[in-house]
């Protein structure tokens, strides 16, 4: 769907900045999007099904950046983050999801 095409996605200090086809622009904290990783181990994570797995404290998201962003094919992005987390993907339709759902930023894009 057209609606889920970003026509602009740029890395800022603490922020992804999304422009998407229709006009619509979102910006999405490093913090949010890591806390919302697609990937398999996250959502174990989030669902309560790894008892071993150890929260993260505060410092953990102050310190995070985003180091790395690959396309994947012509519906996502694979984000690399500074803990060497890499195997998220997230797809072009999540990420607006994510934008409609997201605490609202003033003066965005």
């Amino acid at each position: 769907m057209q609606k889920f095409q970003p026509t602009r996605i740029e890395r800022g200090d603490t922020s992804l900045e999304i422009q998407w086809k229709d006009s619509y622009c979102s910006e999405l904290s490093y913090r949010f999007l890591r806390e919302k990783c697609p990937c398999a181990h996250c959502d174990a994570v989030r669902l309560g099904k790894d008892p071993f797995h150890i929260l993260p404290s505060d410092d953990f998201f102050d310190n995070l950046r985003l180091v790395d962003i690959q396309r994947v094919g012509r519906y996502a992005v694979r984000l690399g983050w500074s803990d060497g987390h890499r195997t998220g993907i997230y797809t072009f339709q999540f990420l607006r999801e994510l934008s409609e759902s997201a605490p609202k930023t003033p003066d965005v894009c």
